[in-house]
C-alpha cells in the first residue's frame, strides 16, 4: 500500500486577493482552505498527497497564484494508508 502525506501550510497574500485565492485552491481540488483571514491576508491550507514531492508541487502551485506573497509549511506527516485504516 502507499503512503499518505498530510501537510498544513500558511499562505500569506494580499488582503484583497484572499477570497479569490481560496476559491482557486478549492477549484484545483489539490488542497483545502479551512480558515482564511482577509484582514491579515492569511490562509490555512491543508494538503493530502501520495508523496512529499507532490506536497511541494501543490505548495509551488499555490505560491504561483496571483496575490500570494509566501507559503510556509507548518506541519507534515506521512503514514501508510493501511495504518490509517486500522480501527483503534
Amino acid at each position: 500500500m502507499s503512503d499518505v502525506h498530510i501537510a498544513s501550510c500558511v499562505a500569506f497574500a494580499r488582503p484583497d486577493a484572499v477570497a479569490g485565492i481560496a476559491r482557486a485552491i478549492a477549484a484545483t481540488r489539490l488542497a483545502e482552505v479551512p480558515r482564511q483571514d482577509a484582514v491579515r491576508g492569511r490562509l490555512v491550507v491543508l494538503i493530502e498527497a501520495p508523496t512529499s514531492s507532490q506536497v511541494l508541487d501543490v505548495m509551488d502551485a499555490i505560491r504561483a497564484l496571483d496575490g500570494v506573497l509566501a507559503v510556509h509549511l507548518a506541519y507534515q506527516h506521512a503514514e501508510s494508508e493501511s495504518d490509517m485504516k486500522e480501527a483503534p
